[in-house]
């Protein structure tokens, strides 16, 4: 894990293309594979991977406890079940770019719970950020015309889900998870996957039924999110060990763009109205909530 610069190139341009690309890799794989069997598989691949992963490379050191099995069963639940969930559910009848923008404000959902459940304060700069992002959201939003504003079941479904990501992400802090994130991790999507598989017979029927009909490209899409995005998460740990947070995150401004540009050259998505002022305004906005008071705020010389 030790800093090296061509690593660290690679893991960034790995987190921008690479999770700005599941989106599209989500819309194609439930265009005819039900949302929660796409859950299922994902993360119970991954999952399995990170453990045999852990396990081999020496990570594992103990077995998790009951309280840290839980912690995982709790954590993803709400960030994988609900989280991934909903939002595959929603895309399949929206946009893969327009799931990409409104989650894109997940880090003004997240600074509002941790406002709400540690009374973290926020820089000015960092409210105006939030304000001007959400504007951005709307702007994107805005069919037009007489319409206005019109929050379609699939619309509805984005937004539960980054709303259930953005609360586990700020409540995890709370919780008592495994030291290791790799094993962490590997605990928290093999469960959710199993949840999941469980759900989805309940919801779609037995798997020979309700996935008779899956095309080979929904298939593929499938592994591409479980392997290719499962291994996103290792750059992501490797930034975590080398480079400043702040830094890091850079991935919530670049994600869009990635999706909007994959969503419109490979599905032929039609852009809404007003997408390319509601684009700029989002980003300006979380510019303005990831650096705002770094930008503004400067010390001055003795």
């Amino acid at each position: 894990m030790k800093k090296n610069t061509a690593l660290v190139l690679a893991s960034y341009l790995t987190l921008y293309i690479v999770w700005g690309s599941t989106y599209l890799a989500i819309r194609v794989a439930v265009a005819t594979m039900p949302a929660f069997y796409l859950v299922g598989f994902r993360y119970s691949i991954a999952g399995l991977g990170f453990l045999i992963l852990s396990a081999v490379t020496g990570r594992l050191k103990r077995l998790p406890s009951r309280k840290e099995i839980f912690a995982a069963s709790f954590l993803g639940f709400f960030l994988l079940i609900l989280g991934n969930g909903l939002v595959s559910l929603g895309e399949k009848t929206v946009d893969s770019y327009i799931a990409a923008i409104i989650i894109s404000s997940t880090p003004f959902c997240v600074a509002f719970f941790n406002r709400l459940f540690f009374g973290e304060r926020l820089h000015v700069t960092r409210l105006a950020g939030i304000v001007v992002g959400m504007s951005g959201v709307g702007l994107v939003l805005w069919r037009g015309g007489d319409t206005g504003i019109q929050l379609s079941g699939g619309i509805a479904l984005i937004i539960a889900g980054f709303l259930a990501w953005s609360f586990a992400t700020s409540y995890a802090r709370k919780m008592p998870v495994h030291p290791d994130s790799f094993v962490n991790t590997g605990i928290e999507m093999s469960l959710a996957g199993v949840f999941a598989f469980l759900g989805s017979v309940l919801l779609y029927g037995p798997p020979t039924f309700a996935l008779s009909g899956v095309s080979v490209e929904s298939w593929l899409a499938m592994a591409y999110l479980a392997v290719v995005g499962g291994a996103a998460f290792l750059a992501y740990n490797y930034l975590l060990a080398n480079e400043p947070s702040i830094r890091i995150v850079s991935y919530a401004i670049v994600n869009p763009l990635i999706a909007v540009f994959l969503g419109m050259l490979i599905l032929g998505e039609k852009p809404v109205p007003l997408l390319w002022i509601g684009v700029p305004v989002i980003l300006f906005g979380l510019i303005l909530m990831l650096y705002g008071d770094k930008i503004f705020t400067s010390k001055k010389p003795s």
